[in-house]
């Protein structure tokens, strides 16, 4: 699998000593129980307070109204055991449907450089719970670094 976060909302920053472009990708992170997930910023139609969710609460999947508009509701947190949202990541796939993500604290905007961003082994999508996730980055902090997964837009509903 090819880096597909190679196309999306790229820019370019220059080392002042050595006028090396370094590229990087914006990235919208957010934690979900204990691991750090992110969307390409460029997916992300918009970030509000939580809403009311419909449906019948039995497949991790509801329904809110948005303006004028039906979101579909993933409830990711249903998946990894954690408490329910106070914020929604309203994110866009590539046949402009809308999905709604429930997150516990606002969001985070984060420059990552490129080439921190690694393609998912297969092996590990398909046997972990995070079969949504297709990269994975590590940006460095203070103390210790931040893993963080990457997630496909397109992947985010449950496979029936």
């Amino acid at each position: 699998m090819k880096n597909a976060f190679a196309n999306s909302n790229l820019h370019s920053r220059k080392h002042s000593h050595s006028q090396t472009a370094v590229k990087f990708q914006k990235l919208v992170v957010f934690g979900m129980g204990n691991i750090n997930l992110a969307l390409p910023s460029d997916a992300v139609f918009k970030v509000t307070n939580q809403v009311p969710v419909y449906g019948s609460g039995f497949n991790g999947v509801g329904l809110a109204h948005f303006g004028d508009r039906q979101i579909t509701i993933v409830e990711l947190h249903r998946r990894f055991f954690t408490a329910k949202g106070k914020y929604l990541i309203i994110v866009e796939n590539k046949v402009g449907e809308l999905y709604g993500i429930p997150v516990a604290s606002v969001p985070t905007l984060i420059d990552v450089p490129l080439s921190r961003i690694q393609v998912l082994p297969d092996s590990y999508r398909h046997a972990d719970l995070l079969a949504i996730a297709t990269h994975v980055c590590h940006i460095p902090q203070a103390e210790t670094s931040l893993t963080v997964f990457l997630l496909d837009v397109d992947q985010l509903l449950p496979s029936s």
